[in-house]
């Protein structure tokens, strides 16, 4: 899905590995169902996703992050950080947006050199209300997670993750989104994405 919404990216580069999703065992008969999950739709694989050229303390957004439920439900995000952070990559803000658009039609791009408050995009909504549909629906609904990131000092700053942590029914739990970023410092060539390719 993400290779789906993504738009062109701004001086950058996108590795894709592959990656398998596991099946999800039926509740025992007469049992309670399981509070809903947050899920990733479709199966994008691993990605990671390099700015060759930032600026040190300039927002980036990354943005076309679509989560969606496993059954009806509220998963209400609590928390998104970077996995494995390097150079003091850290989360600054996020938002989730309803997208019932179609796909790719104003969503956040990866890298978009701005804020959240300059895209005017809101970070009230905290739930994630819509259902994940079956790969050939004709409907596309889903949430789309928007992050903002910066470099916060003169070295290059990756993570190899999003996390998403939330809360469903009386369970908390946590997604992670196999999405890495990493911003390169012009002076700093040591992260694998900020080498020149020959």
């Amino acid at each position: 899905m993400r290779g789906l919404l993504a738009r062109a990216a701004l001086t950058g580069v996108l590795l894709v590995t592959a990656a398998c999703c596991a099946g999800e065992e039926a509740p025992p008969p007469g049992a309670s169902p399981p509070p809903a999950r947050l899920v990733e739709p479709g199966d994008a694989g691993r990605q990671s996703f390099g700015l060759r050229r930032t600026k040190r303390g300039k927002p980036y957004l990354f943005g076309n992050l679509a989560l969606c439920l496993d059954r009806a439900g509220i998963a209400n995000v609590t928390d998104v950080r970077f996995e494995r952070p390097k150079g003091d990559l850290r989360v600054e803000a996020w938002a989730l947006r309803p997208f019932y658009r179609a796909i790719g039609s104003d969503g956040v791009g990866w890298g978009e050199p701005t804020s959240l408050q300059r895209r005017k995009v809101s970070t009230a909504l905290q739930a994630v209300t819509q259902v994940c549909q079956p790969d050939r629906s004709s409907r596309v609904e889903f949430s789309e997670l928007v992050v903002q990131t910066s470099r916060p000092n003169g070295t290059s700053a990756s993570g190899t993750g999003v996390v998403v942590t939330y809360t469903s029914g009386r369970s908390r739990a946590m997604l992670r989104i196999p999405f890495g970023i990493t911003l390169c410092a012009p002076a700093d060539k040591t992260l694998p994405l900020c080498q020149s390719q020959t």
